[in-house]
């Protein structure tokens, strides 16, 4: 199973979520283990097995441990000032007809990545 991919393309009415709530991993869940999916916040029931995170290694040479919330369906929200999904998408500068690409490394691990579009590549390498 390694090396399977997902892949999430990012539309312009995506961008601002994106960066400023969080990315629904609803089209790929499953790419990750069903054991990742916790519950949505702390008053919730807990989930009937034991919830087990799994870890993100960023192209940004960072990585985060994290859940997926029931029901949401995204990681854990996080402070975009702490290592998560939000920062991620903040610091890589999502663009409309980028691709965010997660591959699967072993059973708890995942790289994340983002593969720009020609057009917002070309922006970047003009400046």
């Amino acid at each position: 199973m390694n090396g399977e991919t997902r892949c999430i393309p990012v539309r312009s009415e995506d961008v601002w979520t994106f960066t400023e709530r969080n990315l629904p991993l609803w089209d790929i869940l499953e790419l990750f283990p069903s054991d990742a999916i916790g519950p949505r916040g702390p008053k919730d029931d807990p989930r009937p097995y034991e919830v087990r995170p799994i870890t993100i290694e960023t192209d940004l040479d960072w990585s985060f441990e994290t859940d997926i919330q029931y029901g949401s369906w995204v990681f854990r929200p996080r402070s975009p000032k702490q290592p998560g999904m939000m920062r991620w998408c903040r610091e890589r500068g999502l663009a409309a007809g980028d691709t965010i690409v997660f591959e699967k490394l072993d059973a708890r691990r995942f790289r994340l990545r983002l593969e720009k579009s020609d057009e917002a590549q070309r922006a970047i390498d003009s400046v």
